[in-house]
């Protein structure tokens, strides 16, 4: 298998997807789950209801003066993370203010709040750098079925599933093209798509951060927050990389199948019934530890914000990635090297 015989196929295939609408649309999704963050952020940093709402911190600590009720203070959880005292505290005599602080004190050690974020906090989820790293984050993680990641799988069974569709697989391979080299320029294919996309999902919370830092007329801040733009560097790289297995294990099942729809439904299939196993298995100590090296939850937890960590989990999290793809590539190419390619099949 030459290289430049790979690299020549995956650029022809290039060629041919450009004019297919699958991609676009699951980019297109891809960008709309990449942007939530930025927009809820945005939207809890204006907002105490949204703020209260997001951080689960909707409980609050009011205190009445007289019999009748009508006289009374009241302190939400936005209100105790941002440090504002309540109006009408200062009128109160300095016994009262003392209580009333004393109960606040006391009901935030119960941990009503702490799920509650700082402004700051929401401040770093819409401005430059840490958007963007959050952005890649989300996309890699977003929702009990890691949303990102099922595009990904979605797009690789019908770009590979398309060739049995359309019957032009059997051609291909009839000029010349050696398996191996067909299955290596599919994959070098969907990695580099997935890498554009990424750069696509970076651009665009690039802009949106910049127009969110604008658009109140009162933002007297920065467009800039402090941030560490090797975090964005890092969450690129380690997102690309993750995601390697998670295309071979789509490849495999297209191939297993000879079929797209097929290939897209055991992809699918997979990322949710790991998603319902994986909270089971940590019920049991035993089996907690086969949870979290899972497939996706090991893609999980390689993408986890922060990207920095201890060496040896790092190491750890590099490896089980490796390993999966490993065998996952060796298992397609041996089932697409023994597997009968017949004409169209139409799905």
């Amino acid at each position: 298998m030459a290289r430049a015989d790979v690299l020549r196929l995956a650029r022809w295939e290039w060629f041919k997807i450009r004019r297919l609408r699958m991609p676009w649309v699951l980019l297109g999704l891809a960008v709309l789950i990449s942007q939530l963050g930025i927009w809820v952020n945005y939207l809890a940093y204006h907002n105490d209801t949204v703020k209260e709402v997001v951080g689960g911190g909707t409980a609050s600590y009011s205190v009445s003066w007289d019999q009748s009720g009508e006289s009374a203070l009241t302190m939400t959880c936005a209100d105790v993370v941002n440090d504002r005292i309540p109006s009408g505290l200062d009128q109160l005599p300095r016994e009262q203010q003392r209580e009333f602080l004393e109960g606040v004190a006391a009901w935030r050690a119960d941990g009503s709040c702490d799920n509650l974020q700082s402004l700051a906090e929401y401040r770093k989820g819409f401005t430059v750098p840490d958007s963007i790293t959050a952005s890649i984050s989300d996309f890699s993680s977003l929702g009990p079925v890691a949303l990102g990641p099922l595009l990904v799988m979605v797009l690789a069974a019908s770009l590979v599933g398309t060739e049995y569709a359309w019957g032009t697989l059997r051609t291909v391979l009839s000029g010349g093209t050696g398996r191996r080299t067909l299955l290596a320029a599919k994959l070098l294919l969907l990695v580099l798509l997935c890498a554009h996309a990424l750069v696509a999902i970076s651009l665009i919370s690039a802009a949106s951060s910049l127009a969110a830092t604008v658009i109140p007329p009162d933002e007297a801040r920065g467009l800039v927050d402090p941030g560490r733009w090797s975090d964005v560097v890092i969450i690129f790289f380690r997102t690309a990389y993750g995601l390697l297995p998670l295309i071979a294990l789509s490849i495999l099942a297209t191939v297993l199948t000879c079929s797209r729809g097929l290939g897209i439904a055991l992809s699918v299939g997979y990322v949710i019934a790991e998603s319902i196993a994986s909270p089971l298995l940590q019920l049991n100590d035993t089996l907690a530890g086969v949870a979290d090296h899972l497939l996706v939850e090991s893609f999980r937890s390689w993408t986890a914000v922060p990207v920095t960590g201890p060496f040896a989990d790092t190491l750890q999290g590099f490896l089980a990635i490796l390993a999966y793809t490993v065998v996952l590539v060796a298992a397609a190419s041996w089932v697409f090297q023994r597997r009968d390619i017949g004409g169209a099949l139409g799905d």
